[in-house]
């Protein structure tokens, strides 16, 4: 747990290592508007340049989808 509600069960950030890799889970699905409700209109990105939470979704959705390449030597 990285990220624990004082004085609830809740957390907001898990992770931990699963079979050869690793998972992380952020729970909600705006991390710079907590309160965001379908239909609302979207979260300026722009205004979060260097939000830690939109970076964890993009490092969990842009590193997997990578593959290395066998570098020349």
């Amino acid at each position: 747990i990285m990220a624990e509600v004082k004085g609830t069960d809740e957390v907001k950030y898990l992770y931990g290592n699963y079979g050869k890799g690793f998972f992380s889970f952020l729970g909600g699905h705006d991390p710079e508007d907590y309160q965001h409700f379908v239909g609302d209109p979207p979260t300026d990105l722009r205004l979060h340049k260097n939000s830690p939470g939109y970076r964890l979704i993009l490092d969990n959705v842009l590193f997997p989808a990578a593959k290395k390449q066998k570098l020349k030597t």
